[in-house]
């Protein structure tokens, strides 16, 4: 697989490449390492991928992290199970298109599109046309306002959410007393409690990419038998 030297665009496959035959899981890895450091705009594929198996992973990956010590169990929360999904660097859906008619989402990205407009078109894929899009389009703009004031909250409440989370857990961790209601709440334990898991949740991510990026690197090399 070759991409244009002048090409500013990067491939992302969202799904297991190691389920397709040597050649194409060979192919897709070569794709994705040749594109890794181009930002200008993004191709996102899924392909061997459903949503059941990308949040399994997820949770494996941390699963596998507090075995190796590299997280704490108190460090799983929503945000750090976002970075831990295929989708990791992408933003989150605007838009859920669905053709043929089918009133469902078929298990396709339901994580990343909890804020998402949501479209059903009663056409086939092959005969989505360009009138098609405008109108997907007109009515996204309808809805767009209120999922921005939507995602505008909840980031905050989020935020605010693992900070008590955090919080509660290292007030628990150093009251030694036998009521917590009778401990004196400590600020500065806390602030500490939440840059130590800010630093260790980084470094687990980091690790996480770097072992991705080997994955890609060991699939390109991949002998394809009759090449």
């Amino acid at each position: 697989a070759v991409v244009s030297t002048q090409s500013t665009g990067r491939i992302n496959v969202l799904g297991d490449i190691t389920l397709f035959p040597a050649h194409i899981t060979k192919a897709l890895a070569q794709l994705q390492l040749q594109t890794l450091d181009n930002s200008e705009f993004f191709l996102n594929l899924c392909l061997a991928y459903t949503t059941r198996d990308e949040i399994t992973h997820s949770v494996e990956c941390m699963a596998q992290g507090v075995v190796a010590g590299d997280l704490r169990v108190t460090d799983i929360n929503e945000t750090l199970m976002d970075q831990c999904m295929y989708s990791e660097d992408l933003p989150p859906v605007d838009m859920l298109l669905r053709t043929s008619g089918e009133v469902r989402l078929s298990d396709f990205m339901i994580w990343q599109a909890n804020f998402a407009a949501l479209q059903f078109v009663k056409v086939l894929w092959p005969d989505f046309g360009f009138w098609h899009l405008i109108g997907s389009l007109l009515d996204f703009q309808r809805h767009e306002p209120l999922i921005s004031q939507n995602r505008a909250t909840y980031k905050p409440f989020l935020q605010r959410m693992t900070r008590a989370e955090l919080s509660a857990v290292a007030h628990t961790e150093h009251c030694t007393l036998s009521s917590h209601e009778d401990c004196h709440f400590n600020e500065a334990i806390s602030e500490a409690y939440i840059e130590t898991h800010r630093n260790r949740t980084e470094n687990f991510i980091n690790n996480l990419k770097d072992e991705r990026r080997k994955l890609l690197e060991n699939c390109a090399e991949i002998t394809v038998a009759g090449a």
